[in-house]
């Protein structure tokens, strides 16, 4: 959760996050949530979009001790109760790693997919302009396909004249 994470983290992955990505700026926003979702550090918003405001959940955990030498793969633990209760979330979804010694992050998407628990992650996605961007557009796409389907409430106020 949140309120265990060190602020440094959080400055870690914020910096990293919301780097400049064109000259308009940054593309994510974050709103770290202090514990108010189950299994979810913070949301990230994108930046850019006019019509409707994408997002993502995001579960951080953090490192110092670097990297197994087989795989060089981060050294953050997941349980299992937290991969598979962030995947139940009807969004995408990703889990990061941050490799507090190198300031470095690390996606890996948690939708659904059967991931287990988890003694390290994949290094494959730093968190980078290309991986910034690619991220960017795979949140917005999974948005832009929700939006086309139409929610329909009972609790419409009827307008009277």
């Amino acid at each position: 959760m949140v309120n265990e994470l060190e602020q440094s983290v959080k400055d870690i992955f914020v910096a990293l996050m919301t780097e400049a990505h064109s000259d308009d700026g940054a593309i994510f926003n974050i709103r770290f949530l202090d514990d108010y979702l189950p299994h979810v550090d913070c949301v990230v918003e994108l930046i850019g979009q006019k019509d409707y405001i994408p997002f993502c959940f995001v579960q951080l955990k953090s490192t110092k001790t670097g990297y197994t030498k087989k795989d060089n793969r981060l050294k953050v633990k997941f349980s299992k109760e937290s991969i598979d209760g962030l995947s139940l979330y009807p969004a995408p979804t990703y889990i990061v790693g941050i490799d507090e010694k190198e300031k470095t992050g690390y996606l890996v998407s948690a939708n659904g997919e059967d991931l287990g628990s988890m003694a390290s992650i994949l290094t494959d996605f730093p968190i980078n302009a290309p991986n910034r961007g690619f991220l960017w557009n795979e949140i917005n796409d999974f948005w832009y396909r929700a939006k086309k389907i139409k929610f329909a409430s009972k609790f419409v106020e009827s307008v009277e004249e």
